[in-house]
C-alpha cells in the first residue's frame, strides 16, 4: 500500500479572508498557500473558489501559478486540473486539483438540478498515478449554499458518477460541503448507494465568517483508503476557510 497526504481548501480566490481584490498583490496569499502545502508535505490538494485570469485577481492564472511555485519549493513536478463553473470579470472561476503526481482519465460532472436556478456547480474527478503504488481516484467538489435539499441532490449525482467506475479504485474526495455533519448531504456521503468514509478529523472548525460564526463544512471522504493521521490548519487570514488534510494508505 502507498502512503498519500491529501488536503482540501477553499482558497477564496487567493484574496484573503475578506475577499478583497488583489490587483497589485496578486501572489501574496497564493505564496502563503504554497508554503503551507509544502510544510505539511501534501502531495494532492483539492481547491475550491479558484480564479483564472479574472480582473479581481490581477489576471493571474492561479492554479498555474501555484503548481509552478510548489515545483520550485518542493522539487516535485506539480501539475493541475481546473474545472470552470462561472465566467467572472473576464476570466474563469471554479474548482482545481493540484498534484505532485500526474493525472489520468479526467471526468467533469455537472451538478445542475433540473428546475433549480442557482449558481452552477461541478464535480471534478481524475485518476492519480502514484509511482510504486496503485492508481487512486481524486475528486473535488463545492456544493451549493442554497439549501440542504439541493446539496443532497448534488451528493447523489456525485455518488452516481463514482458508482459507475469499473472497477472502483481507491479514492479520496475533498471539498466544501456547505453543510455540517448533521446535514442530509453529509449523511448521504456516508450512506445510501456507494457509501464513503469521513477521513478527516472528528472535531474542529474549518470556516469562520465575518461575524465570528464558526462551522465545520469542509471534508475529506474516501473509499479503500485507510486514514493514519489528519488535521485542520488555521489559514492565518489566507482564506475564510481552513485547510483540512489527511494522511492515508491507499
Amino acid at each position: 500500500m502507498a502512503g498519500l497526504r491529501v488536503g482540501t481548501w477553499n482558497i477564496k480566490g487567493g484574496r484573503g479572508a475578506r475577499g478583497l481584490p488583489v490587483l497589485f498583490r496578486r501572489t501574496k496569499y497564493l505564496n502563503r498557500i504554497a508554503e503551507i502545502i509544502k510544510t505539511l508535505e501534501l502531495k494532492v490538494v483539492a481547491l475550491q473558489e479558484v480564479d483564472v485570469s479574472t480582473l479581481r485577481c490581477g489576471f493571474l492564472h492561479q492554479p498555474g501559478y501555484l503548481v509552478e511555485r510548489l515545483s520550485r519549493l518542493t522539487g516535485d513536478d506539480w501539475t493541475y486540473l481546473f474545472a470552470k463553473t462561472l465566467t467572472v470579470q473576464g476570466g474563469a472561476y471554479g474548482n482545481a486539483i493540484i498534484s505532485a503526481f500526474p493525472f489520468d482519465e479526467v471526468v467533469r460532472v455537472p451538478l445542475d438540478v433540473p428546475g433549480q436556478r442557482v449558481e452552477k456547480r461541478l464535480f471534478l474527478f481524475a485518476r492519480l498515478l502514484i509511482p510504486g503504488g496503485p492508481p487512486c481516484g481524486i475528486g473535488c467538489f463545492h456544493l451549493s449554499v442554497e439549501g440542504d435539499g439541493l446539496r443532497l441532490q448534488q451528493v447523489k449525482r456525485i455518488k452516481a458518477a463514482l458508482s459507475g467506475l469499473s472497477p472502483p479504485p481507491p479514492l479520496i474526495l475533498g471539498g466544501d460541503l456547505n453543510g455540517e455533519r448533521s446535514s442530509a448531504a453529509y449523511q448521504e456521503m456516508l450512506a445510501g448507494a456507494f457509501p464513503l468514509c469521513d477521513l478527516g478529523p472528528s472535531s474542529g472548525y474549518s470556516f469562520t465568517d465575518r461575524s465570528g460564526y464558526r462551522a465545520r463544512i469542509d471534508f475529506l471522504y474516501g473509499k479503500g483508503a485507510l486514514p493514519l493521521a489528519s488535521g485542520i490548519v488555521d489559514s492565518g487570514g489566507v482564506s475564510d476557510h481552513d485547510l483540512v488534510w489527511v494522511e492515508c494508505e491507499v
